[in-house]
Order: structure tokens, then C-alpha cells, then sequence
């Protein structure tokens, strides 16, 4: 089996800048049938990484996690150093806002690595098929507090998870294409259907993939089990009371 990683150059801008452990299982319908649609294959909510280990990388987050949450004297940056800005609910496409009961953003995290695929055999021939993300999730300043990847139940229930071992995993409601947005995944809503710990991500009721960069994989015409990555960036913002 060949093993491919694709250098797709591209340039991931975020506000300030930007492995896996595993949860506890969701419901198993790991059938795929909730990926993203792309050209060639289901891009699952988020992304989803290859397998998932119960191993939590550990570590006290919690000043990262609550970065731009607080109210600074001046009304512009919060104790963190985060603009207040970076806790602000993004304007995006009614197809893919959170609920008017969804709460509120409580984490946001920029999201950089590779979205993975396998090649399998259909009944058209070969195509490329999501195994979910792999990508480090990074606060304003760039410092790591997490990471995403596939969830046990598969590529359609993404999981982020982090560095407290706090989790949650999701499962995709809904998918946009900006214009001029089709050589990278899609923007995601998703809900959640399972949290485990007891920091921030506890909390979430929502997740939303925006401002995607990269990620998908080319078209049909594989050698079947041959692996891709192919790198992509994406903002992830989390939402709950």
C-alpha cells in the first residue's frame, strides 16, 4: 500500500494565528453518510482523523481556554491578550447559523493540518474516501490547547478534544460553499451528541467550521488502499450557554 501526502500550498490567516486522543464513543453510525460532499468524497463534519486513542495529552488549559472571555478595563483585549473580538459570533450563511437556543461562542480555536483520505473501490472504479482530520487547535496567541480527529465511531462524528482531556464530539447538520470556496472543504454546522470532562468543550451544544482553506482530495482515479493528506486550515468556534 502507498502512502501519499499532498503539498498543497496555502496561506491560513487567523485573528491572532493558529494527535489525537479519544472520548467516549457517540451513536455508531459511522456509515459516512453525514461526511461533507466534495468533489470526490464525504468530507465529514470538521474532519475526522484516523484512529482514535483514549490517551488524553493532559495538562492544566484553563487560562487558554477561557482567553478573551473576560472584560478588559479598556473594553479592547481580554486577560488572555485576545482582542474581545475573538469570542464574537461570526456572520455566516442562515443555512449554517446555530440556533437562536444554541448559547453563545465559549471557545474559539483555529484549527491547522491534514485532512485524510483512503483509496476504495466502488462500483465506478476507485474514488478517494474521508478517514477524518488530523489538526492541532491553537488560542490567538498560536499556543496549542487541543487537537481533532475522527472520533471512534468514524469519520461522520468528529471529535475536538483539549489539553485537559476534555472532548466533545459532533455530527454534521448542515454544509456551505462560499463562492469561490470549492477547492476547499465546506463550512459546517454541526450539533453535539456527546461531551465527556469537565472543562470548557463540556459545555458545547455547537460547532461551526468556517473559513476553510484546503483539505479536499483530487478527483477519481486511485490505487485502491492508498493513503492521502492533504493539508487544509479552518476556524472552529464552540458554542454553548
Amino acid at each position: 500500500m502507498k502512502e501519499f501526502e499532498v503539498a498543497v500550498g496555502f496561506v491560513f490567516l487567523v485573528g491572532c494565528s493558529t494527535s489525537s486522543g479519544g472520548g467516549a464513543p457517540p451513536p455508531a453510525d459511522a456509515s459516512g453518510a453525514d461526511a461533507e460532499p466534495d468533489a470526490s468524497s464525504a468530507d465529514a463534519a470538521g474532519g475526522d482523523a484516523a484512529a482514535v486513542n483514549d490517551s488524553s495529552v493532559g495538562g492544566d488549559t484553563g487560562a487558554l481556554l477561557d482567553s478573551g472571555s473576560a472584560d478588559a478595563p479598556d473594553g479592547s483585549a481580554s486577560d488572555g491578550g485576545c482582542p474581545l473580538s475573538w469570542l464574537a459570533a461570526p456572520n455566516v450563511d442562515p443555512s449554517i447559523e446555530v440556533p437562536v437556543d444554541g448559547g453563545v461562542v465559549i471557545l474559539h480555536a483555529a484549527g491547522a493540518g491534514t485532512q485524510n483520505y483512503t483509496c476504495t473501490a466502488n462500483d465506478a472504479g476507485t474514488a478517494w474516501a474521508l478517514t477524518g482530520p488530523s489538526a492541532d487547535l491553537s488560542d490567538c496567541n498560536g499556543a496549542v490547547i487541543g487537537h481533532h480527529f475522527a472520533s471512534e465511531a468514524g469519520a461522520g462524528y468528529p471529535e475536538w478534544q483539549t489539553t485537559d482531556g476534555t472532548y466533545v464530539v459532533g455530527h454534521k447538520l448542515a454544509a456551505f460553499t462560499p463562492d469561490g470556496g470549492a477547492e476547499s472543504v465546506p463550512w459546517l454546522l454541526l450539533q453535539q451528541v456527546s461531551t465527556g470532562g469537565a472543562g470548557t468543550l463540556s459545555q458545547t451544544l455547537y460547532v461551526q467550521r468556517l473559513s476553510t482553506d484546503g483539505g479536499v482530495a483530487p478527483g477519481p482515479g486511485c490505487d485502491a488502499g492508498d493513503t492521502l493528506q492533504v493539508p487544509y486550515g479552518a476556524e472552529y468556534y464552540f458554542y454553548g450557554p
